[in-house]
């Protein structure tokens, strides 16, 4: 007779047909096996694999696990493909020359403005130069002409007014002896005019009388108005020369064969005329000088800035390309760095065309590079569609055109607070994750239109069983 072992009660039955136990002879019993043995212990793992609470368990897990892995395409909108880009600033050769030794190589990052040289001149063109010093030279010496002459007219004009000035006090001395002379002759004329006077009264006295014949008597009156007048002229020309006096005191010559001045006071006026047109001709000559020197010193500023070009590097950019070696001959305008702006780092993303009235510029987006775990919050700044032109600006990664039906967004990029010459590249061509959020009517919209595709497959389904 077999005897059978007790089960806890709730737990499933599951018959285990030992080897031993098909030979077991009647009257037998089997002995229950110890605790430790591997066959109990799989028993028990089988047995809590198989409960009802770890199968539903996992069931919830794994639908756990896949609405977090669709939540984020639920709530956002995720771009399919997006990388960062910047923009370069070009530095070509400002002359023609040899490059620097000293160049900062392909992937050196600058923290701060830094002044390196760059280019020297090996022929530097001063023909402007030697034209300048030509100029100030005729110039010098047509002021120093200028101010020569200005000093002999000086001193002429010095020796001219002395001579007038002897001239002067030799005119009036000469009409002062002359008023003199005038005035001794008009007063022997008054003393003869009197004497005249008396002879004319005595011979009428004597006419009268009947002594004297009329004739006589005649004879003296007539000699006295001669005298008389002979007086009255030696008054005026006392007077004529008193005028002339005067006249002289002041620089005015009277007399009939003289000008109103002498020649020196002629020529004096003549220099005035020829020395204001010396000193207009030295100020010009010494204006001109003047700005000559300015000109000349700009030049040679500017011939020394040539001879060697310093560049100053611009802070927060990374050397993307050289297009030069280092000690190189170049040409003007000859291509050298391209430097890339790591401050100013922005996203490319292409999106589909149905997205392009739900991106505004201004919008704020996630964004996450590949293989980092730190999530950034960016600003929409530019949606381009597909059938626009070519970006023409110079940029460090190529930007794809878009394909039909899609379009461009870029996003920019908060300045990078890390150390960003790391890598050398700033991130530069990275691959990102970028999310835009989605509006809530929107993920209404979504979910319902979902809700409907599945309700649509579902009937689809029972129709066709």
């Amino acid at each position: 007779m077999l005897s059978s072992c007790s089960v806890p009660q709730g737990a499933d039955l599951i018959p285990t047909l030992e080897p031993a136990a098909i030979g077991l002879r009647f009257g037998q019993t089997q002995r229950p096996k110890p605790i430790g043995d591997p066959a109990v212990a799989r028993l028990h793992v089988e047995r809590f694999i198989r409960s009802r609470i770890v199968r539903r368990s996992l069931a919830l897990g794994i639908i756990a696990l896949s609405g977090w892995a669709l939540l984020p395409y639920v709530t956002y909108r995720i771009a399919p493909s997006a990388f960062v880009n910047a923009e370069l600033m070009r530095v070509t050769a400002p002359m023609a020359g040899q490059l620097s030794s000293d160049l900062p190589r392909k992937g050196e990052y600058f923290q701060r403005t830094r002044v390196v040289p760059l280019v020297e001149a090996r022929s530097p063109d001063r023909r402007h130069l030697m034209d300048l010093d030509q100029q100030l030279a005729m110039s010098t010496k047509r002021a120093e002409l200028a101010r020569r002459q200005l000093e002999e007219i000086a001193e002429l004009d010095r020796k001219l007014r002395e001579r007038s000035e002897d001239y002067r006090l030799g005119m009036v001395a000469r009409l002062s002896h002359e008023i003199a002379e005038t005035e001794v002759e008009k007063g022997g004329c008054l003393a003869e005019a009197r004497q005249r006077n008396d002879v004319a009264g005595r011979m009428e006295r004597l006419v009268k009388l009947g002594i004297s014949s009329q004739i006589r008597s005649g004879e003296a009156q007539a000699s006295h108005e001669a005298t008389a007048t002979r007086c009255q002229m030696a008054d005026e020309r006392l007077q004529r020369l008193k005028t002339e006096l005067g006249a002289v005191e002041k620089g005015i010559y009277l007399r009939g064969d003289a000008n109103d001045v002498p020649y020196s006071q002629q020529q004096r006026e003549r220099l005035v005329l020829r020395r204001q047109e010396l000193e207009t001709d030295l100020l010009q000559n010494s204006s001109r000088a003047a700005q000559l020197a300015a000109e000349i010193a700009e030049e040679r500023t500017r011939l020394d800035r040539l001879d060697h070009y310093d560049l100053s590097l611009p802070a927060a950019h990374v050397v993307w390309s050289v297009a030069a070696s280092p000690g190189s001959m170049v040409t003007e305008g000859q291509s050298v760095f391209d430097f890339a702006d790591c401050e100013r780092r922005f996203i490319v993303v292409e999106l589909p065309e149905r997205d392009f009235e739900k991106i505004k510029a201004g919008d704020a987006a996630t964004v996450r590079l590949i293989g980092s775990r730190e999530w950034k919050t960016g600003q929409i700044r530019q949606v381009r569609g597909s059938a626009a032109y070519g970006d023409d600006r110079l940029l460090a990664a190529r930007v794809p055109r878009p394909d039909p039906g899609n379009i461009t967004v870029e996003i920019s990029l908060p300045p990078n607070e890390t150390s960003a010459d790391r890598n050398g590249s700033c991130d530069i061509g990275r691959l990102a994750e970028v999310r835009f959020e989605r509006r809530a009517d929107g993920l209404l919209r979504l979910v319902s239109s979902k809700l409907k595709w599945l309700t649509a497959r579902l009937e689809l389904d029972q129709s066709s069983l």
